[in-house]
């Protein structure tokens, strides 16, 4: 460590020490300071610290202003490098990273490349579309267990790739994303279908369509049921809603979900940065 960084770490923490003076002038002092030094505040921020209420709530507010500013550009330059939609992967790890600031992504890009070479194998030369429909759902379901999270639903980690990866378990839309991140390494003619309620996905051969649902293992799902579906939720049936979404929709969709799980919490201050991102996520450049 040089002496630049032992200098900036000893006036990052002589600042949180300020946090709870009672002072207007000084607290706020401290706190742009803080904010000006961006994430590297983090850490310290993050660890336990023996302060009263006013300097813990504090503290959480800075911490959450800094990761709202963080991410709010990480999305503009996201933005700004994909070529037309924005990159699903890239866009999903960044959500989950919303959550785990220091998680470490390689090792889920890693088991995603192992699904794709896996099911690679099982697919190759299969022509019959019934028996690759099969391979395919006989893959996530039996094999690696992937199925939805009925029993905690509202779980916040269920709108996580990282938790999802390990648990095995999710909500519709991020069980969905498993199947088109590992798809899309092989070609899988994979897309999400966005229905009112509840997230499927569609895949295609050369003059059909299959809807399924990898939420309850893979059921097939028919134009009837998809009508039902729909209806039961209260919503008008148009067949706009079986039309494939774009991945810029799929991120938004993530990130409303993952609002109403905070709601359930009251965590008012999360709630406001996952909105000022959707903002950016709709945003012009």
């Amino acid at each position: 460590m040089n002496s630049h960084s032992e200098k900036v770490i000893t006036e990052i923490k002589s600042l949180i020490k300020l946090l709870d003076d009672e002072d207007e002038q000084i607290y706020t002092a401290a706190r742009e300071r803080l904010l000006e030094h961006g994430t590297g505040a983090l850490p310290f921020l993050n660890q336990p610290h023996q302060h009263g209420s006013i300097a813990t709530k504090r503290i959480s507010e800075i911490r959450e202003l800094l990761l709202r500013t963080h991410f709010k550009n990480e999305i503009r330059a996201l933005k700004q490098t994909s070529d037309g939609d924005i990159d699903l992967e890239e866009g999903v790890f960044l959500i989950a990273r919303t959550r785990y600031f220091d998680c470490n992504i390689v090792p889920y890009i890693n088991q995603l490349n192992a699904y794709a070479y896996q099911l690679k194998e099982k697919l190759i030369s299969i022509t019959d579309k019934t028996e690759l429909f099969r391979r395919l759902i006989s893959f996530f379901v039996d094999e690696h267990g992937f199925t939805g999270n009925h029993t905690d639903y509202y779980n916040e980690d269920n709108h996580y790739i990282n938790r999802v990866l390990e648990t095995k378990t999710g909500i519709p839309i991020t069980l969905c994303v498993v199947y088109l991140l590992v798809g899309k390494r092989i070609d899988l003619p994979l897309k999400g279908i966005g229905l009112p309620g509840h997230f499927i996905l569609r895949l295609s051969f050369e003059n059909a369509h299959v809807y399924f649902d990898p939420f309850n293992n893979g059921k097939i799902l028919t134009h009837r049921d998809c009508e039902t579906m729909v209806s039961n939720l209260g919503f008008t049936f148009t067949e706009e809603f079986l039309r494939p979404v774009t991945n810029r929709q799929i991120l938004e969709r993530m990130f409303r979900n993952i609002i109403l799980s905070l709601e359930k919490k009251q965590e008012a201050d999360r709630i406001e940065t996952i909105r000022q991102l959707i903002d950016t996520l709709n945003s012009d450049l």
